[in-house]
């Protein structure tokens, strides 16, 4: 991309560029558009190479399909489906654009980045519900109790892939109706908040047991054979890493995109806030690559 180059996104079309004025401003506003669409093309196949196993790997019962691994399913399927279509339908669009600008014209842009965010918000809330539905199983497993027991598992997932239709409907909606989609982005980001904090609070509370168990192990050890306290306090300390490394990963890829569309909700599009977009962006997609280490966890 040469400095010289004048880029204008489409007429009359959202794009973060639009209010940047400055040819050097612009031009930093051009790069972080172009890199992070490089990055989100890049994690398309780890998504799909990541996912695709698992979902194979359940559905021809190398696992034993309880509801837990029917809603572990429905998560692989929400990040195959980001990583074959939410993420190039968003990124292409603009990799085209920047690198020729000729190649697409407004309707295309339009139409193609339009059904990049759609599916992008539907399938990044839904695996964001999912996730939520099994932090709280898996607290709820640490008490010997259960969310998805019996056949309750296929209809809590059904539930989950149906609930985010009427959010990302509103926020398209708002969106056509005002280019800035203030109300719309204030929407999903309720939703994630939502969601968030339930996940946190719920593995928070399932650190805190394995904690318990773990004082409890060391506290017998005196009492009982010194070989298998042993192995439970290994396996309780995995526990804890696990638990740490799934609300490390999940707070990366989720809270940077929460606190983006409350940014932009309010500040409108500038270049700071655009470059938070498109940075949490990044992260929210990055979560499709990851989360195949939750699948292996469970």
């Amino acid at each position: 991309m040469s400095n010289n180059t004048t880029y204008s996104s489409p007429d009359n079309f959202f794009t973060p560029c639009s209010s940047v004025d400055g040819g050097r401003m612009r031009d930093s506003c051009i790069y972080a558009i172009f890199a992070s669409s490089i990055i989100i093309i890049i994690l398309c196949p780890v998504a799909v190479v990541g996912n695709a196993p698992i979902l194979a790997a359940i559905w021809k019962k190398m696992f034993q399909r309880t509801p837990l691994h029917v809603l572990l399913s429905g998560l692989a399927i929400t990040d195959l489906c980001t990583g074959l279509i939410a993420q190039p339908l968003m990124a292409a669009p603009y990799l085209l654009y920047l690198s020729s600008p000729r190649l697409l014209t407004r309707r295309i842009f339009e139409t193609v980045w339009t059904v990049g965010i759609v599916s992008g918000e539907y399938f990044g809330t839904t695996s964001l519900l999912i996730i939520t539905i099994l932090s709280i199983e898996r607290w709820l497993h640490m008490t010997r109790r259960s969310l998805v027991a019996s056949r309750r598992g296929f209809l809590t997932l059904i539930m989950s892939f149906l609930i985010p239709i009427p959010f990302v409907v509103f926020s398209v909606l708002d969106f056509t109706k005002d280019r800035n989609g203030r109300e719309g982005n204030i929407t999903i980001a309720v939703l994630m908040s939502c969601c968030y904090l339930t996940t946190s609070v719920a593995y928070f509370k399932v650190f805190r047991i394995i904690r318990q168990h773990q004082i409890q192990v060391q506290g017998n050890q005196s009492t009982h054979n010194f070989g298998q306290p042993a192995i439970n306090l290994a396996k309780y300390k995995k526990s804890v890493v696990s638990i740490l490394y799934i609300l490390a990963s999940f707070s990366l890829c989720f809270l940077p995109m929460i606190v983006s569309l409350v940014v932009l909700a309010y500040l409108g599009i500038t270049l700071e806030t655009t470059a938070a977009y498109f940075v949490s962006l990044v992260l929210l997609f990055l979560s499709s690559s990851l989360n195949p280490g939750l699948y292996l966890g469970e």
